[in-house]
């Protein structure tokens, strides 16, 4: 596809206005906790629109259209089921509370409430999730890269790599979210554009729906509850799977996400983050599956079955934007651009505060200076994009869609996470071998559950059983901790006064 001159140079206004303002913004982080948590002086409607776009950014724009594209309107559950309840409890119920806990990252807390070994083993899967997310968006972009502008796949993913890197890096968290605020807006704008524009083209609403009810495989497209025989979404694994375990899981021990709480000015602007996320993620279910439908409508002869062998992930999107008018086609294009950068330095930010105060800290150097952090901390996040970078092509070659690969990838894990987390902020009685006995049996029922050919959602809830269940029984057989430990740890016990403030 021949970009106009127009285009482009929006394209590359954006590329570069970003990336100036990323290292114009975080030209001060001069410690560890400037590059992790922003020195805690995050305002709440930058970390309210950071939150946005780390969970909504180009795995979501490319995945969500393929995916609206093979399954319709279900997809949007993904958000309205699996966003939106979940972002409210966690904002007044869990996120206040993680807040006084005064931790930099999940796995540090459920270390300090159960042992050392549930932190690093849950530390170590967080990153190797994340080195997978970080595959998942550069697949993303090497895909669109590929089909509209003919670039070699892997030129693409490490182009992007070196242009989020030159931030995120230099930046930490606070280039991070006044980078993603400016994302926020463009992607909206973006999206918005791309589904008015490609509903005209269609004809409107109700020639959409009937062009695709004359399809085959497409009586379930436009229903967003499907019978509970349906292989893929039947209503009780969405409602369990997706509402009770992997929506409520991500928004509570989402390292990537409550890393922003973590970094505002106080417990009430963190709520307040929360809250306004909520608020501008009512608008994005039908923004990102809609572009599938109008695919489905005009191209299903050009990309054919969704389930079929030949399907290719990532194909949906790039016809879309070609029906886009110059001008318009940049703007788009930009929001794309702002879903990879978003993703990604969130990731990559996230990922290097755990390897650095889970891993790195802990146990190779506890006497570590706050300036050496820092150095370690920009160290590991290029060995982070760089593993990135290998797996991207593995991602590509397995996964039918981006959005699929990152769900799977989830569903090893949210289970157990969440269910270690209620049981730990909720009771005193379950205990530290309880809670290593929960993690093990979850995560082992989630790796059996996926090599028998369950799905995804089926996998997140009764791994989550399995943890729940494992974690009560071996707590009944051990001792639990005195409840001077567990102060400030459980949700009914008050904080220790000398609990450092970081």
């Amino acid at each position: 596809m021949d970009l106009s001159s127009l285009d482009l140079f929006l394209v590359v206004l954006y590329l570069v206005g970003i990336a100036a303002l990323g290292i114009w913004v975080g030209r001060g982080a001069e410690s560890g906790k400037d590059l992790f948590l922003a020195g805690r002086s995050l305002p709440w409607w930058a970390v309210g629109t950071s939150l946005v776009v780390t969970d909504i950014g180009a795995k979501d724009m490319v995945g969500l259209a393929d995916d609206g594209y093979r399954f319709g309107l279900v997809m949007a559950n993904f958000d309205l089921i699996g966003c939106i309840f979940p972002v409210l409890i966690a904002a007044f119920v869990f996120m206040p509370f993680l807040w006084l806990a005064g931790v930099y990252t999940i796995p540090e807390y459920l270390g300090l409430r159960y042992n050392q070994s549930v932190r690093y083993s849950f530390a170590i899967i967080w990153i190797l999730f994340m080195v997978g997310t970080l595959g998942v968006v550069f697949v993303s972009a090497g895909t669109m890269f590929q089909s509209l502008m003919g670039w070699d796949f892997m030129t693409a993913v490490l182009l992007t790599a070196v242009l989020v890197g030159a931030y995120t890096c230099f930046g930490g968290l606070k280039a991070v979210v006044f980078t993603d605020f400016v994302s926020c807006i463009v992607l909206i704008v973006g999206a918005t554009l791309m589904c008015v524009i490609g509903l005209n083209e269609v004809g409107g609403w109700t020639v959409l729906r009937e062009r695709i009810a004359a399809l085959p495989g497409t009586e379930y497209h436009f229903q967003l509850v499907r019978p509970s025989t349906d292989p893929d979404y039947p209503w009780p694994a969405v409602l369990l799977g997706l509402g009770f375990v992997l929506g409520p899981a991500y928004w509570i021990g989402n390292q990537a996400i409550v890393q922003r709480t973590f970094g505002t000015k106080s417990q009430a602007e963190a709520r307040a983050s929360y809250v306004f996320c909520a608020a501008i993620k009512v608008v994005f279910p039908f923004l990102l599956v809609v572009p599938g439908l109008i695919a489905l409508a005009l191209f299903h002869e050009q990309l054919g079955d969704g389930r079929a062998e030949t399907w290719k992930s990532g194909s949906v999107l790039p016809m879309i934007v070609q029906l886009l008018p110059t001008g318009v086609l940049g703007i788009v294009l930009g929001a794309f651009f702002a879903g990879i950068m978003s993703n990604l330095d969130s990731y990559v930010n996230s990922a290097s505060t755990m390897c650095v105060t889970d891993i790195y800290q802990p146990l190779i150097n506890p006497q570590a200076s706050d300036r050496h952090l820092l150095w370690v901390g920009r160290l590991t996040m290029v060995l982070l994009l760089v593993l990135g970078v290998m797996v991207a092509p593995l991602i590509h070659g397995y996964f039918g869609s981006v959005f699929e690969a990152f769900q799977k990838f989830l569903s090893f894990f949210q289970g157990p996470l969440l269910a270690l987390l209620l049981l730990g902020m909720l009771s005193s009685r379950v205990t530290g071998w309880g809670g290593l006995a929960g993690l093990i049996i979850g995560v082992g029922s989630a790796v059996i559950l996926a090599w028998l050919g369950w799905i995804t959602l089926w996998v997140a809830w009764w791994s989550f059983v399995a943890a729940l269940l494992g974690t009560l029984a071996i707590s009944m057989l051990t001792r639990p901790y005195d409840k001077q430990r567990l102060e400030g740890l459980v949700c009914w016990l008050p904080p220790k006064s000398s609990r450092p403030e970081l």
